[in-house]
């Protein structure tokens, strides 16, 4: 006769066993409910167009501490159709949710992986494809300072006679000459340093670990790699020096920002 009694009267005779399954429902039951006290509180940041598959999202963890708010109930009362057609309620809206969401993830994972594209495009330079002053910025930020073991320098370059070259040969051969430009400064480039164009015939070079005179050194390297540019037209033209550059060269220390990193590099430009 004992096997045939419904569950919730046999949780009677173990009080811990009782009290497990009523701490642990009730736990649940809360648990469920806070997910849409919370996407209401919020409700305000959730996009329009997502906004009926989250309130959907919302019915079924609502439904779902509901039904372990029945199993508690249950272990006195034995109301089993009760936490039936409950469960049947939860069932169907948890597949209704998930019918409307396999049309809106896709969707969703694209629109994330565009954000994504999007942030990186923000931070590079179309024209050379290094980084632009956007990306020189974020790379300076999350830089890390230890004095006594590494140093960071910063490279600044200034092309000499720019504006000639696009006065006199047309602006074709001035974005010719900074793609190029852009070359020398990956080529020259380690995995941890970024190269990047600040913005017309400007460019730096963020050497990590990279002591001053290291980047003096590396900065005579660019300096005749960009000299040894070869244009078609340019260098064709009999009143034309050879490219040139001028660069200057500053060390970066904790808490210094990019304006004063500039500074002190173009004065020694």
């Amino acid at each position: 006769m004992i096997a045939l009694m419904p569950h919730g009267t046999c949780f009677l005779w173990d009080p811990w066993l009782t009290s497990l399954h009523v701490v642990s429902d009730l736990a649940v039951l809360v648990a469920y409910f806070s997910i849409p006290l919370l996407l209401l509180l919020h409700r305000e940041h959730i996009d329009a167009q997502i906004r009926p598959v989250m309130l959907l999202f919302a019915a079924f963890i609502f439904s779902c501490g509901i039904g372990h708010g029945l199993r508690a109930w249950n272990i006195w009362h034995a109301n089993y159709w009760i936490e039936g057609g409950w469960t049947l309620v939860t069932a169907s809206v948890s597949l209704y949710t998930a019918w409307q969401l396999q049309g809106l993830v896709p969707r969703l994972l694209n629109t994330h992986r565009d954000l994504v594209i999007t942030r990186e495009l923000i931070k590079q330079d179309p024209l050379t494809g290094i980084a632009n002053r956007r990306g020189l910025e974020a790379a300076l930020s999350s830089l890390t300072y230890q004095p006594s073991a590494m140093a960071h320098s910063l490279i600044l370059i200034d092309l000499d006679g720019f504006k000639g070259i696009n006065d006199t040969y047309g602006h074709s051969m001035g974005d010719q000459l900074l793609r190029r430009v852009g070359e020398v400064l990956r080529g020259q480039s380690r995995a941890i340093d970024l190269a990047a164009r600040l913005g017309g015939d400007e460019f730096a070079l963020l050497l990590v670990g990279c002591s001053l005179t290291e980047a003096m050194d590396k900065a005579e390297i660019i300096r005749r790699h960009i000299q040894q540019i070869k244009l078609p037209g340019l260098e064709q033209a009999s009143d034309r020096s050879p490219i040139s550059a001028s660069i200057g060269v500053s060390n970066l220390t904790s808490g210094q920002e990019l304006a004063q990193s500039y500074q002190k590099a173009d004065e020694a430009l």
